[in-house]
């Protein structure tokens, strides 16, 4: 999936780790039961759903009946790897950035040795893999 927006507001941002982290349909209540205190109203969450929904992220997948009222069920449209990938593949794609990889790479290594090794092996495998495909390099 390719949303028409490439990124996500912190708002927005904040709601779809919600979705990502809980991995199911969710009413507007129970998204509110899972926001972090104080970042945003009750008020101002249709906007957020209804700019979530237009830009393709979440979609209606159903309702279900709360207290006396059906509420409609949304979920993700885009996991949270894919919103990563898409993210990162911009910012290669774009020719106006100067992009370095080894920076990248840097920024990715913060200095903690164990996390670090993790990575690594992770890359290297990764690149073991992509290597073995089709005799690609």
């Amino acid at each position: 999936m390719n949303p028409h927006k490439n990124y996500l507001s912190p708002k927005e941002y904040e709601i779809m780790t919600i979705f990502w982290s809980i991995d199911k349909p969710l009413t507007v209540s129970e998204i509110l039961q899972h926001r972090k205190e104080g970042t945003w109203s009750a008020n101002s969450i249709h906007p957020l759903l209804n700019k979530l929904l237009e830009n393709g992220y979440i979609g209606v997948c159903g309702s279900q009946k709360v207290a006396k009222v059906n509420s409609r069920l949304y979920e993700a449209k885009i996991s949270l790897s894919d919103y990563v990938t898409n993210q990162v593949s911009e910012v290669f794609d774009n020719e106006t950035n100067k992009f370095n990889v080894s920076s990248f790479l840097s920024g990715l290594l913060g200095g903690d040795k164990e996390n670090d090794k993790e990575i690594i092996s992770e890359l290297e495998k990764w690149l073991d893999d992509y290597c073995k495909k089709d005799d690609r390099l």
